[in-house]
């Protein structure tokens, strides 16, 4: 008996069952569609966020970059500035270094000492030693 509703109703359950398919693959179809679109903002908005996010590291960089080269000028006048101040300290080296040396000279004359013992200790000229001998000989 069931077998004969079937039958009778062959073409109706097929017709059905075929708009029962085509509708599921419709409402597939849309519900891709709505996915597809929905996937197709969430792509826009990532690359906007990229694409701002570029523009945002593009420019620190640009910022970095010209702090970078003011630290670059700055650091060039300190070690400049620095040349300077080694070649002075150098040049106080040196006069204190002479004034010492003379002081040394003029206190072995003073206590005495020969000019051959006032050459050799300081290391000065002949002549520098007898300029000295002469000045401050008791």
């Amino acid at each position: 008996m069931f077998i004969d509703v079937l039958l009778s109703n062959f073409e109706i359950f097929i017709s059905l069952s075929i708009l029962f398919i085509v509708v599921a693959f419709i409402l597939l179809f849309l519900l891709q569609l709505q996915n597809f679109k929905s996937n197709k903002n969430s792509i826009i908005e990532y690359a906007q966020s990229i694409n701002n996010t570029s523009k945002e590291i593009k420019e620190y960089l640009i910022v970095v970059g010209n702090l970078l080269e003011h630290q670059k000028k700055e650091i060039l006048n300190i070690s400049e500035k620095i040349i300077f101040i080694e070649r002075e300290i150098n040049k106080l080296g040196n006069i204190k270094g002479s004034e010492d040396v003379l002081n040394l000279a003029i206190n072995m004359v003073r206590e005495g000492n020969s000019k051959e013992e006032i050459i050799n200790k300081t290391g000065l000229r002949e002549d520098e030693v007898e300029a000295i001998y002469t000045y401050y000989k008791k």
